[in-house]
């Protein structure tokens, strides 16, 4: 256990060293100039904006620095040598696999929480509340954000970033989409096209179960059952990413 959190805390500092967070700044930036131009709208019809793309914008940008960190942490120590000298130790490659996603997911967190305050002082500025569907919203935004870092370090373990990157970035993007397909596919005559699609469908994370945009606009009240339910899929995806990547991870040969 003290390994585990040794690496997480390690691979925290690494992001911070590398100034991911950084990004927190030009999310604020787009935050308040998007709120100033809002600014002729009445206050409940800004509000309403602000919270509708401020959460789009909040979700893209924590998913963006989940892809960038998950396909470059690791990366980074096989370039700089550095897990040679970490595995050479007695350190199984389960306990360092996984610290690295916890110190991943830490940053996500820490980043995340600091978007998320400039998110709600905007939209308290604006007029608007803060209600238990927008607190909902938010956190399903920072579960697909860890979910995306899981596939992205998933992709890691046996690609470069690049790669690492267009996969999970393309993943991220039919995740995306998956409802849309999904509505398209009884249009498909062609039964090979019609069985990729519905393999695609099926067989890919629906990253639409995480937002909650249209429910906080237009206050309506979510679940809190259907929440739970989008933690158990979020959960079972991650743990099954993480588990396959860390097989991988198990049998790569470092020499």
């Amino acid at each position: 256990m003290n390994q585990l959190v040794a690496i997480a805390v390690y691979t925290f500092r690494e992001a911070i060293r590398n100034k991911v967070l950084y990004s927190i700044i030009f999310f604020a930036i787009v935050l308040l100039g998007l709120s100033s131009v809002l600014s002729t709208a009445s206050l409940q019809q800004d509000a309403r904006v602000v919270q509708d793309v401020g959460l789009m914008v909040l979700s893209v940008f924590s998913d963006l620095i989940a892809i960038f960190i998950g396909v470059t942490m690791l990366y980074i120590e096989l370039e700089r040598k550095t897990v040679y000298n970490l595995l050479s130790k007695p350190i199984a490659r389960a306990t360092y696999f996984l610290g690295k996603f916890l110190g991943i997911a830490l940053t996500l967190l820490v980043q995340f929480l600091l978007m998320a305050a400039v998110l709600s002082l905007v939209v308290l500025d604006r007029g608007g509340s803060l209600d238990v569907t927008f607190a909902q919203a938010l956190l399903l935004t920072w579960v697909q954000c860890i979910l995306i870092a899981a596939i992205a370090l998933f992709f890691s373990s046996f690609s470069t970033p690049w790669v690492s990157g267009f996969l999970t970035l393309g993943l991220w993007l039919v995740g995306n989409l998956l409802q849309e397909l999904e509505r398209y596919l009884p249009q498909i005559e062609e039964p090979v096209a019609h069985t990729i699609l519905s393999g695609v469908v099926r067989g890919l994370p629906d990253l639409n179960l995480f937002t909650l945009t249209t429910q906080v606009t237009y206050g309506i009240e979510v679940p809190w059952t259907y929440v739970g339910q989008a933690l158990l899929y979020a959960g079972a995806w991650g743990a099954a990413f993480l588990l396959t990547g860390l097989l991988i991870f198990q049998r790569r040969d470092f020499i």
